[in-house]
């Protein structure tokens, strides 16, 4: 008990002070250190971007769910079989059901967000706001490694990949932001400017 407490106590730290920092940095950007643009957006832009960004977003969190699922029923079977104990099966079953959970309700969360957040999108050094999500690459060896303008959505978006150190690895995160009527030249510039800096 005193062992669990201790190791709850020290996440508990770890996690106030993430959040303090990303707190400190959303309110530097938020008054304008660092500022390149910010883009409003009409009602119908908006729509769109978050309609094609939920179907984007559940295709991808959904074809993780399936790898991750796949592979856990192949070593599933292979365990049984080695350890001759239908117990492990049943485990499986609930680690896939517990990854299902995420996989299947965050897109829905997300889209629920953008859905009421205002109609506007900010591009700072450190990190963007896409209407109340914040996505930062700034700090706890986070990095900014590729922004890419994407014409084969609609509307037309520019998106910022960043990655983050997890236990696993590196985890990669896109932050997609639609263009707004008008601004596609402004977006090339943007883009241009970030990869310059990242090479």
């Amino acid at each position: 008990m005193s062992f669990m407490a201790g190791f709850c106590v020290i996440m508990s730290l770890v996690v106030i002070l993430v959040y303090r920092s990303r707190a400190k940095q959303l309110d530097k950007i938020l008054a304008g250190e660092g500022r390149i643009a910010v883009w409003h957006y009409t009602p119908d832009e908006w729509i769109r971007f978050i309609a094609a960004d939920y179907e984007e977003d559940k295709k991808i969190k959904r074809t993780l769910f399936f790898v991750v699922a796949i592979i856990s029923v192949i070593v599933g079977i292979l365990l049984t079989i080695t350890l001759q104990d239908a117990i492990v099966l049943l485990i499986i079953t609930g680690i896939i059901a517990i990854v299902a959970i995420p996989a299947f309700l965050a897109p829905h969360f997300r889209y629920r967000k953008l859905q009421h957040s205002e109609a506007t999108t900010l591009i700072s050094e450190k990190g963007v706001i896409v209407g109340k999500m914040f996505h930062l690459w700034a700090g706890l060896g986070a990095r900014l490694d590729q922004v890419v303008i994407n014409t084969e959505e609609e509307p037309n978006l520019i998106e910022f990949t960043y990655s983050m150190p997890t236990r696993n690895g590196r985890e990669e995160q896109v932050a997609r932001l639609p263009i707004p009527k008008g601004k596609k030249q402004d977006a090339i510039i943007i883009a241009n400017y970030f990869n310059a800096r990242i090479i």
